[in-house]
């Protein structure tokens, strides 16, 4: 069905704003030069990378083949042998971090995620929903982890998880 006329005011009104903001945005998290233009003709198909670009998916409509090309780059990057990595490609930031997250507490269900006060919103949100045990460290004035702080958090929990705390 056709939008309603309002409807497409307000995309209108929209699509004009986002170009008057382009013209002064240098990103965050996105860089707004980037041409994208290239990728409109794929706006018509529901692309899912749904499941593992390494074990196939049954369904076909997917860029898996360009995810783990990404993946080998990384490994290659890394100095790491493609043939012992695997990974996948997230949509940002946020969801990067919750699969790091769920990936420790899964490999070490008893452990502690140490993490600064200036690291990115997104994980201490996780850490609370996947209820993983974790203590925030100050930062230092220039957004580093204060070390200090760090070597004592750790060496506090140390003492506790012996005693049995």
């Amino acid at each position: 069905a056709p939008l309603l006329p309002e409807d497409q005011d307000r995309l209108d009104a929209l699509f004009e704003e986002f170009t008057q903001l382009e013209k002064i945005s240098i990103g965050y998290p996105c860089n707004q030069r980037f041409d994208y233009s290239p990728l409109y003709r794929f706006l018509r198909f529901a692309i899912n990378n749904v499941g593992d670009p390494f074990s196939g998916s049954n369904y076909r409509m997917n860029t898996h083949a360009f995810e783990r090309e990404v993946v080998t780059a990384f490994a290659r990057f890394a100095q790491i042998d493609p043939a012992d990595c695997w990974g996948y490609v997230t949509n940002g930031g946020t969801e990067g971090n919750m699969y790091g997250l769920y990936l420790a507490r899964e490999l070490f269900p008893d452990g502690m995620v140490y993490y600064s006060e200036d690291t990115h919103y997104s994980v201490s949100k996780i850490l609370r929903l996947q209820h993983t045990r974790s203590i925030m460290i100050r930062s230092q004035r220039d957004g580093e982890i204060d070390y200090a702080d760090l070597e004592e958090s750790v060496l506090t929990h140390k003492k506790g998880h012996r005693s049995g705390r």
